[in-house]
């Protein structure tokens, strides 16, 4: 079994997330910084990958959110962190950024609605 998962391996930095990422690898050898979208949510599209407010009969878009998996595989993090911000004024967990510090450590977050939350 396996899986189909949009992943992006990033060699420079600062890195901005595309609605079409899921899994990001860093593989930076300096400090790296990553950029979360402003919301979670890809602009104009539907739950169902549709551009369209056809399917609704007039009921409101359902709202798609996103998740995103950060992770350390050059092992480089214990020297020189990988920062995760949010475009925007959004926060992660309540604070302005969060941090990968730790080799080969990573970090999963999802958008609430409002703000971004840690989840692993």
């Amino acid at each position: 079994m396996s899986a189909n998962l949009n992943t992006k391996i990033v060699t420079t930095t600062p890195y901005t997330v595309l609605s079409t990422d899921e899994v990001i690898f860093m593989n930076v050898t300096g400090p790296s910084s990553v950029v979360l979208p402003s919301n979670g949510l890809a602009t104009g599209e539907d739950c169902c990958g549709n551009d369209d407010d056809d399917d609704y009969n007039g009921k409101k878009k359902p709202v798609l959110k996103r998740s995103y998996y950060i992770k350390d595989i050059s092992g480089n993090s214990v020297a020189n962190p990988v920062t995760i911000t949010s475009a925007g004024s959004k926060t992660i967990d309540s604070n302005s950024f969060a941090i990968i510090n730790g080799g080969y450590g990573h970090i999963q977050v999802v958008y609430d609605g409002t703000n971004w939350k840690i989840i692993s």
